[in-house]
């Protein structure tokens, strides 16, 4: 029997890893006398091509008769089609899942893509500067086409979440204490992804690390409980001796909370020792020998 579409100068597009005779037999009904899942081998890549000789397709066919041409073969594709703006949208959103977003798409990878699912993890989205939340960055995404299988894609995008974030309201200088009215909670489009915010609560009261401007934000690592003991302050030295307390004055040359050990001068020789911080100004140390040495 002669099968037609062998002579046909085309390929046969097919989906799935394997070539299964129910692929060949949605081309040509002569394919239907074999049971549907008569497995002829893998399907090619993405953008590659497979032939099949009239030998091979008997081999496989086997103990069932296919009548082939001599010198027939079969041309098998894997299904490609572009991408489009409205399908990648739809990627992008289901990735950040409930969170509502402003998506921008600048560009994209042009070229035909397999049939599948299109995915863009989070971990595919570069971040732009801190300074320019709005620059457009590099979204990188892959189409799955089978178990294990992925062809990778690209798209230029500026994407934008509305979320809440706590922003300095006037410029605060390093180390200074920061008050109810220094910060507030704003509005605002941000890059998604980003450190979580702190609450105003969680800000007063505390310290700054370093400068921040008016407008920036309050991240938590740029916050610090206020130490008990600051640099270039005088403290209050104890020194157990036996019953007996002693105490003196020094100054701090490092600064430390509860429990963190400091360098400190001795105000009457000048020579520095190591002390524990236990109170607001206050240190003590082991032994008077350390003090007085």
């Amino acid at each position: 029997m002669w099968v037609g579409l062998l002579a046909i100068a085309g390929c046969i597009a097919v989906e799935g890893e394997k070539i299964l005779a129910r692929d060949l037999a949605a081309v040509d009904a002569a394919f239907s006398v074999l049971p549907a899942e008569t497995d002829f081998g893998y399907a090619p890549a993405p953008g590659a091509r497979r032939f099949l000789s009239a030998e091979e397709l008997k081999r496989k066919s086997s103990p069932y008769e296919l009548s082939l041409a001599p010198g027939a073969t079969v041309c098998v594709v894997r299904p490609l089609e572009p991408l489009t703006e409205e399908r990648l949208v739809a990627a992008m959103r289901a990735s950040l899942k409930q969170e509502p977003a402003r998506i921008e798409v600048l560009d994209f990878s042009r070229f035909p893509v397999p049939k599948g699912e299109l995915e863009f993890p989070l971990s595919g989205l570069a971040r732009p500067p801190e300074s320019a939340p709005q620059r457009p960055v590099i979204w990188r995404g892959r189409v799955r086409y089978a178990e294990g299988r992925y062809h990778p894609v690209w798209a230029r995008v500026r994407v934008l979440v509305s979320t809440r974030r706590l922003v300095a309201r006037r410029d605060l200088a390093a180390r200074r204490g920061i008050e109810a009215g220094d910060v507030e909670l704003v509005e605002v489009e941000a890059p998604p992804g980003g450190p979580v915010t702190i609450e105003p609560e969680q800000a007063i009261g505390k310290v700054t690390r370093r400068a921040i401007r008016a407008g920036s934000a309050v991240w938590p690592h740029l916050v610090e409980a206020p130490r008990e003991v600051s640099r270039g302050e005088k403290v209050l030295v104890r020194v157990a001796s036996g019953a007996a307390l002693i105490e003196t004055v020094g100054l701090a040359e490092t600064a430390g909370s509860v429990g963190e050990t400091v360098l400190v001068k001795n105000a009457s020789t000048g020579k520095r020792f190591q002390a524990r911080v236990t109170g607001k100004a206050e240190v003590e140390v082991a032994t008077v020998a350390e003090v007085a040495r």
